[in-house]
């Protein structure tokens, strides 16, 4: 058993909807990849951990990370929010969300990251406890000032995907967008951040 293995051996989802996406989206080119669950489990333990009431997703794909940091929420009476444009997954997103039966934990908002993070801004009233990234990868450093303005101080900022610089096998251009966003959080004085090394790599920031 590789060391990858032994890790997945202790990760049981908390819910089953979860087994049935990762089985359904196997193969699949349609989708993009669901989050790696270990990616999942990390997800549920920083909610619990800071005790979020009120998260960010950006990039919802077909639920699979939702739920994953929507089952941590419903233990403490939170919520999240969770944002994509893909006209055709929001359909099967809703569906697993709503087998799940989190529904009432989960809002799904269709459209533009950009165009919506833009309009959450102007209302000027609702900050996040924890933003979950896992939009368009040029979107990072393109949307990263106005997701520090949507975070609360001693929040957490969670970008995935950010060790494709390293990865031959990703596009170089995805690389390219995530080494500009690992060296503007690292850069920013006004954070503290760290690489964990699961999936594909997670850029942690704490407002400070």
């Amino acid at each position: 058993m590789d060391q990858l293995d032994y890790l997945r051996s202790f990760i049981i989802p908390e819910n089953n909807i979860i087994d049935r996406i990762n089985s359904n989206a196997l193969g699949r080119k349609d989708i993009q990849p669901c989050v790696e669950p270990e990616t999942g489990k990390f997800l549920a333990f920083i909610v619990r951990l800071t005790n979020a009431a009120n998260v960010l997703e950006l990039g919802t794909g077909i639920g699979n990370s939702a739920i994953w940091i929507g089952e941590a929420l419903k233990t403490q009476n939170g919520k999240l929010t969770t944002i994509d444009n893909d006209p055709i997954t929001k359909f099967e997103a809703a569906k697993n969300i709503s087998d799940a039966g989190l529904d009432n934990v989960i809002t799904m908002l269709s459209g533009n990251a950009e165009d919506i993070i833009e309009d959450i801004c102007k209302e000027g009233k609702l900050q996040f406890d924890m933003i979950f990234q896992d939009c368009g990868k040029y979107l990072y450093p393109l949307l990263y000032e106005k997701v520090i303005t949507l975070v609360k101080p001693g929040g957490v900022i969670i970008a995935d995907d950010t060790l494709f610089y390293t990865n031959s096998e990703v596009r170089k251009g995805l690389g390219k967008y995530m080494d500009q966003y690992n060296k503007i959080v690292f850069a920013d004085k006004r954070l503290y951040s760290t690489i964990i090394p699961i999936g594909h790599g997670l850029t942690l920031s704490l407002l400070r």
